[in-house]
């Protein structure tokens, strides 16, 4: 599990996976500090697991870091912010039991959310690893997601390459080098805690698309990743003004002024995201 500055989420991360009803002398659970320049490395340290540091900055980075100290046959991928229920260990590794399985996806949930940010990603994202694993081709979300060891000594583990959407493609090498397909299990449930504001969603979007751009400029398929169009932002932007206008005549209720809100600014980030990491991608592959 990668974390960087991480110190308010990550005991309950840790405590959730100790509280496992996996038996403790059939697992390792490795935390992989990512540079943090909090106290971080002092909350894992608090807690019986194995601490490892990776300096260069990147979750491809840390997640390989993880990988390549990890000494079991399956090695499952949580992220730093999510909290598992106690059969989590259990249910993730249980489909491995058919040997054509060579990827679990587990189900991803919501921590009740507390600010508009998080209510906006909760309904903007639902359940998304079941979206993930009924895309074209199909990929597992590694916030919680497992592999077998071999799957990675095949196909290779996470591009440093690439800062977002690494799991698309890590989903794509899968899908066309390994024989082995993926699983699905809804009971490996981890509940996640999204970005809190406004400008952290905003990021959070950006980053998102800019790895779809990157994705998309690799594989040269305007098909996959269409890119987006301006008319998207002014469509949202007028709708925002609409229901600003509403609000201010007493009519509205707030839920509708945090989507059309939050709406503009994932149009807005995706709009740039994904044209830069098309730029980007471009520029790479010529050199």
């Amino acid at each position: 599990m990668p974390v960087r500055n991480g110190e308010r989420t990550i005991d309950a991360t840790i405590e959730s996976l100790l509280a496992c009803d996996y038996p403790a002398s059939e697992r390792e659970i490795l935390i992989v500090d990512n540079g943090s320049s909090d106290g971080t490395a002092a909350a894992i340290r608090a807690h019986p697991v194995t601490y490892l540091y990776e300096p260069e900055r990147g979750v491809s980075n840390a997640r390989n870091r993880g990988i390549a100290a990890a000494r079991g046959e399956i090695v499952a991928l949580l992220d730093g912010d999510c909290v598992v229920v106690p059969e989590w260990m259990t249910e993730i590794t249980q489909p491995f039991e058919d040997a054509a399985v060579g990827c679990v996806a587990g189900e991803l949930e919501n921590l009740p959310p507390r600010s508009a940010a998080e209510r906006q990603a909760e309904r903007m994202l639902g359940r998304w690893q079941r979206f993930a694993f009924y895309s074209n081709p199909p990929y597992a979300v590694t916030a919680n997601a497992a592999f077998r060891r071999e799957v990675f000594e095949q196909i290779g583990g996470f591009d440093p390459g690439m800062p977002r959407a690494q799991d698309v493609e890590l989903g794509r090498r899968f899908h066309e080098r390994s024989d082995l397909r993926l699983g699905f299990s809804p009971g490996a449930v981890a509940r996640h805690r999204h970005t809190a504001t406004a400008s952290h969603f905003f990021r959070q979007q950006l980053g998102w698309a800019y790895g779809s751009g990157l994705l998309a400029a690799r594989l040269a398929s305007d098909e996959r990743v269409p890119p987006p169009k301006l008319s998207y932002v002014t469509v949202t932007a007028r709708g925002l003004g609409t229901v600003l206008l509403t609000c201010a005549r007493g009519r509205g209720e707030r839920v509708w002024l945090e989507d059309a809100w939050f709406s503009f600014l994932r149009q807005l980030a995706w709009f740039a995201g994904i044209h830069a990491g098309r730029l980007r991608g471009a520029a790479r592959a010529r050199f």
